[in-house]
């Protein structure tokens, strides 16, 4: 079902005394059945649903003039844009009995006519369905690269996720950094509160991360109480400010069970690329500052550059 955002039902009273519905009333599509035709399989074509919007909007533009199209879908977090935005638009909450499938927009910068509402209406109805299937693979992709406890990426995800970026910024010349995070004494958690108020902890850890970064950055699960944290367009320094945060706002965080209180606290190490690096290399040495973290009395954080000019010391240069 499609429900227009923008019109309200209502009756008119003819002379003969019989109520009509404005429905039957309204405008209706006006478009040839081969358009329909072929936007249905066009939109069979693809379950990436930046590239189903794409399709449609390039098909619709046949049957009526539409400069963009915007849809969200705040369950899963979806905001997706294909044109350009315009200042009149036509708003569809797009549902099915069982789906809700998100809230799509039509963007032009003069205003719709009703009879180019009902053809878009018309054609929406051959979104339905795809649109309903590529959501579902949307989440099933998502689940696959989420760790199921935490909610943060897997190591499917990080090691696709970073392999990439580090390509990228080679290629344009572009700073990126990586934390390496550890929550202290962990192993104390689940000894002495269980393993339950362990899983809360490490949610909760999760939660104070993600609140700390950047809507470009992301955080991976790399095991056990161990987490990733990508930085893109980082530079040595405002990784650090960033990892600073996270300490921080890890250490704020208080738990409460039968068996008293808790608090607990997390070790840094930072990584900083540089052009020369692969992946594993920039993960080593940020895994390497974290141990420097551990080894130096927890709850603080420790760039690679710091263990650099440490040795340099210990060399005499």
């Amino acid at each position: 079902m499609v429900s227009p955002l923008h019109t309200n039902g209502r009756a008119e009273l003819r002379d003969d005394k019989v109520i009509t519905p404005f429905g039957d009333l309204a405008p209706r599509p006006d478009i040839r059945p081969e358009v329909l035709l072929r936007l249905s399989g066009k939109l069979q074509t693809t379950l990436e649903l930046s590239q189903l919007l794409e399709i449609f909007l390039e098909e619709i533009q046949q049957a009526v003039l539409v400069d963009g199209l915007t849809l969200t879908h705040d369950p899963s977090g979806i905001s997706l844009a294909t044109g350009r935005n315009s200042l009149h638009t036509a708003n569809y909450r797009m549902q099915t009995q069982q789906d809700y499938m998100g809230d799509l927009t039509f963007h032009r910068s003069t205003r719709f006519r009703e009879h180019e509402l009902a053809n878009i209406e018309g054609l929406l109805s051959t979104l339905v369905y795809p649109l309903r299937n590529a959501l579902r693979y949307h989440e099933a992709m998502a689940a696959a690269f989420r760790d199921p406890l935490t909610g943060a990426g897997n190591r499917v995800a990080l090691d696709k996720t970073l392999g990439r970026e580090v390509e990228l910024a080679k290629r344009h010349g572009q700073s990126l950094s990586v934390l390496m995070l550890d929550l202290d004494h962990f192993k104390q958690v689940n000894d002495e509160f269980g393993h339950s108020m362990g899983d809360k902890v490490l949610k909760e850890a999760v939660v104070a991360m993600t609140g700390c970064i950047r809507q470009t950055d992301m955080c991976f699960r790399y095991g056990g109480e161990e987490f990733l944290i990508m930085l893109s367009s980082a530079d040595q320094a405002g990784a650090l400010r960033i990892a600073e945060r996270i300490r921080m706002g890890i250490g704020r965080l208080m738990f409460t069970s039968e068996k008293g209180s808790l608090q607990v606290t997390a070790s840094i190490g930072c990584a900083t690329l540089n052009m020369t690096d692969t992946m594993e290399e920039l993960v080593q040495r940020a895994d390497e500052a974290l141990y420097v973290a551990k080894d130096s009395g927890r709850n603080r954080v420790i760039s690679d550059l710091d263990m650099e000019f440490t040795e340099r010391e210990e060399d005499g240069e």
